[in-house]
Protein backbone atom coordinates (compact mmCIF):
# COMPACT_ATOMS: atom_id res chain seq x y z
CA UNK A 1 0.00 0.00 0.00
CA UNK A 2 1.85 3.09 -1.19
CA UNK A 3 0.20 5.40 1.36
CA UNK A 4 1.89 3.39 4.10
CA UNK A 5 5.16 3.48 2.15
CA UNK A 6 4.90 7.28 2.42
CA UNK A 7 4.73 6.99 6.26
CA UNK A 8 1.02 7.82 6.48
CA UNK A 9 -2.10 6.04 7.64
CA UNK A 10 -5.50 7.09 6.30
CA UNK A 11 -7.64 6.56 9.45
CA UNK A 12 -10.96 6.74 7.57
CA UNK A 13 -11.03 3.93 5.03
CA UNK A 14 -14.63 3.31 3.97
CA UNK A 15 -16.51 2.73 0.70
CA UNK A 16 -17.17 6.40 0.03
CA UNK A 17 -13.43 7.13 0.18
CA UNK A 18 -12.71 5.07 -2.91
CA UNK A 19 -13.31 5.98 -6.50
CA UNK A 20 -12.72 3.94 -9.65
CA UNK A 21 -11.58 5.19 -13.03
CA UNK A 22 -13.17 2.94 -15.66
CA UNK A 23 -12.46 4.81 -18.87
CA UNK A 24 -9.83 2.34 -20.06
CA UNK A 25 -9.21 -1.41 -20.24
CA UNK A 26 -7.76 -1.53 -16.74
CA UNK A 27 -9.91 0.17 -14.10
CA UNK A 28 -7.90 1.90 -11.40
CA UNK A 29 -9.01 2.22 -7.77
CA UNK A 30 -8.12 5.47 -6.01
CA UNK A 31 -8.18 6.16 -2.28
CA UNK A 32 -9.38 9.71 -1.59
CA UNK A 33 -10.03 12.11 1.32
CA UNK A 34 -6.87 12.39 3.34
CA UNK A 35 -8.33 14.84 5.86
CA UNK A 36 -7.76 12.48 8.80
CA UNK A 37 -4.46 11.01 7.59
CA UNK A 38 -1.48 11.13 9.97
CA UNK A 39 2.14 10.04 9.93
CA UNK A 40 2.65 6.76 11.76
CA UNK A 41 6.44 6.96 11.64
CA UNK A 42 9.19 9.51 11.24
CA UNK A 43 10.12 9.62 7.52
CA UNK A 44 13.79 10.33 8.31
CA UNK A 45 14.45 7.77 11.05
CA UNK A 46 11.65 5.30 10.25
CA UNK A 47 10.91 5.18 13.98
CA UNK A 48 7.29 4.25 14.58
CA UNK A 49 5.09 6.60 16.59
CA UNK A 50 4.67 5.36 20.17
CA UNK A 51 1.64 3.38 21.26
CA UNK A 52 -0.68 5.64 23.22
CA UNK A 53 -4.25 5.48 24.48
CA UNK A 54 -7.08 7.80 25.45
CA UNK A 55 -7.45 9.36 22.01
CA UNK A 56 -10.72 10.80 20.78
CA UNK A 57 -12.47 8.59 18.27
CA UNK A 58 -11.42 9.34 14.68
CA UNK A 59 -13.03 7.82 11.58
CA UNK A 60 -16.38 6.37 10.63
CA UNK A 61 -17.97 4.13 13.27
CA UNK A 62 -19.09 1.30 10.97
CA UNK A 63 -15.65 0.92 9.34
CA UNK A 64 -13.35 1.90 12.22
CA UNK A 65 -10.95 -0.66 13.64
CA UNK A 66 -11.53 -2.04 17.11
CA UNK A 67 -8.35 -0.36 18.40
CA UNK A 68 -9.24 2.98 16.85
CA UNK A 69 -12.73 2.79 18.28
CA UNK A 70 -11.27 2.08 21.72
CA UNK A 71 -9.19 5.27 21.58
CA UNK A 72 -5.84 3.59 20.92
CA UNK A 73 -3.30 5.17 18.59
CA UNK A 74 -3.89 3.87 15.08
CA UNK A 75 -1.34 2.25 12.79
CA UNK A 76 -1.18 0.33 9.52
CA UNK A 77 -3.13 -2.59 11.01
CA UNK A 78 -6.09 -0.28 11.61
CA UNK A 79 -6.22 0.86 7.99
CA UNK A 80 -6.19 -2.80 6.94
CA UNK A 81 -8.98 -3.72 9.36
CA UNK A 82 -11.06 -0.85 7.95
CA UNK A 83 -10.25 -2.06 4.44
CA UNK A 84 -11.51 -5.54 5.37
CA UNK A 85 -14.78 -4.08 6.68
CA UNK A 86 -15.07 -2.05 3.46
CA UNK A 87 -14.61 -5.15 1.30
CA UNK A 88 -17.19 -7.08 3.32
CA UNK A 89 -19.66 -4.19 3.09
CA UNK A 90 -19.20 -3.86 -0.67
CA UNK A 91 -19.52 -7.62 -1.24
CA UNK A 92 -22.44 -8.28 1.11
CA UNK A 93 -24.27 -4.95 1.30
CA UNK A 94 -23.90 -4.56 5.05
CA UNK A 95 -21.88 -5.43 8.13
CA UNK A 96 -23.21 -7.28 11.19
CA UNK A 97 -23.35 -3.97 13.08
CA UNK A 98 -24.95 -1.84 10.34
CA UNK A 99 -28.27 -3.59 9.92
CA UNK A 100 -29.94 -3.41 13.30
CA UNK A 101 -30.60 -1.10 16.19
CA UNK A 102 -26.95 -0.83 17.24
CA UNK A 103 -25.90 1.08 14.09
CA UNK A 104 -25.17 4.38 15.87
CA UNK A 105 -24.44 2.98 19.34
CA UNK A 106 -20.66 3.28 19.79
CA UNK A 107 -20.42 0.73 22.61
CA UNK A 108 -22.78 -1.81 21.00
CA UNK A 109 -20.91 -1.64 17.68
CA UNK A 110 -17.60 -2.11 19.51
CA UNK A 111 -18.93 -5.12 21.43
CA UNK A 112 -20.17 -6.70 18.19
CA UNK A 113 -16.84 -6.13 16.42
CA UNK A 114 -14.93 -7.61 19.35
CA UNK A 115 -17.16 -10.66 19.73
CA UNK A 116 -17.54 -11.75 16.12
CA UNK A 117 -15.08 -14.37 14.85
CA UNK A 118 -13.52 -14.09 11.40
CA UNK A 119 -15.46 -17.03 9.94
CA UNK A 120 -18.80 -15.54 11.03
CA UNK A 121 -17.84 -12.07 9.81
CA UNK A 122 -16.86 -13.52 6.43
CA UNK A 123 -19.90 -15.74 6.02
CA UNK A 124 -20.92 -15.77 2.36
CA UNK A 125 -17.53 -14.58 1.13
CA UNK A 126 -14.85 -16.71 -0.53
CA UNK A 127 -13.33 -18.94 2.17
CA UNK A 128 -9.80 -17.42 1.98
CA UNK A 129 -11.09 -13.99 3.07
CA UNK A 130 -11.38 -15.06 6.72
CA UNK A 131 -7.58 -15.51 6.63
CA UNK A 132 -7.26 -11.82 5.65
CA UNK A 133 -9.31 -10.83 8.73
CA UNK A 134 -7.43 -13.19 11.05
CA UNK A 135 -4.05 -11.97 9.84
CA UNK A 136 -4.94 -8.27 10.19
CA UNK A 137 -6.35 -8.82 13.67
CA UNK A 138 -3.13 -10.57 14.72
CA UNK A 139 -0.83 -7.67 13.80
CA UNK A 140 0.97 -5.76 16.53
CA UNK A 141 0.74 -1.97 16.76
CA UNK A 142 4.07 -1.24 15.07
CA UNK A 143 4.34 -4.46 13.05
CA UNK A 144 4.81 -4.08 9.31
CA UNK A 145 2.04 -5.97 7.51
CA UNK A 146 3.00 -8.59 4.94
CA UNK A 147 1.29 -6.87 2.02
CA UNK A 148 2.31 -9.63 -0.41
CA UNK A 149 0.56 -12.19 1.78
CA UNK A 150 -2.60 -10.07 1.98
CA UNK A 151 -2.53 -9.46 -1.77
CA UNK A 152 -2.23 -13.22 -2.35
CA UNK A 153 -5.29 -13.82 -0.16
CA UNK A 154 -7.30 -11.25 -2.12
CA UNK A 155 -6.19 -12.79 -5.43
CA UNK A 156 -7.30 -16.22 -4.21
CA UNK A 157 -10.67 -14.72 -3.30
CA UNK A 158 -11.04 -13.13 -6.75
CA UNK A 159 -10.24 -16.46 -8.41
CA UNK A 160 -13.03 -18.34 -6.63
CA UNK A 161 -16.78 -17.92 -6.41
CA UNK A 162 -18.64 -17.80 -3.11
CA UNK A 163 -18.48 -21.62 -2.90
CA UNK A 164 -14.72 -21.75 -3.37
CA UNK A 165 -14.94 -22.96 -6.97
CA UNK A 166 -12.70 -21.53 -9.68
CA UNK A 167 -14.16 -18.71 -11.77
CA UNK A 168 -13.70 -18.34 -15.52
CA UNK A 169 -10.48 -16.51 -16.40
CA UNK A 170 -12.50 -13.59 -17.81
CA UNK A 171 -14.01 -12.80 -14.38
CA UNK A 172 -13.46 -10.45 -12.59
CA UNK A 173 -11.71 -7.80 -14.65
CA UNK A 174 -8.25 -7.07 -13.29
CA UNK A 175 -7.91 -3.92 -11.23
CA UNK A 176 -4.77 -1.90 -10.68
CA UNK A 177 -4.64 -0.37 -7.23
CA UNK A 178 -3.20 3.04 -6.61
CA UNK A 179 -3.26 5.18 -3.49
CA UNK A 180 -2.75 8.43 -5.36
CA UNK A 181 -5.75 10.69 -4.76
CA UNK A 182 -7.84 11.89 -7.67
CA UNK A 183 -8.06 15.18 -5.83
CA UNK A 184 -6.25 16.35 -2.75
CA UNK A 185 -9.35 18.28 -1.68
CA UNK A 186 -11.51 16.85 1.09
CA UNK A 187 -14.50 15.07 -0.44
Amino acid sequence: MSLHDQHYIHRDIKPSNFTIRVNDDHPTVFLIDFGLARQFRNPTTYLHAPYTTKHSFVGTLSFASVNGQQGHAQSRRDDLESLAYTIIFLACGDLPWTTDSIYNNHEAVLRKKMSIVAEELCEGLPPPFSKFISYVRSLGFDEKPDYKHLHTILLRCSETNWLGEALPSSFPPSLKTNCTPVSSARV
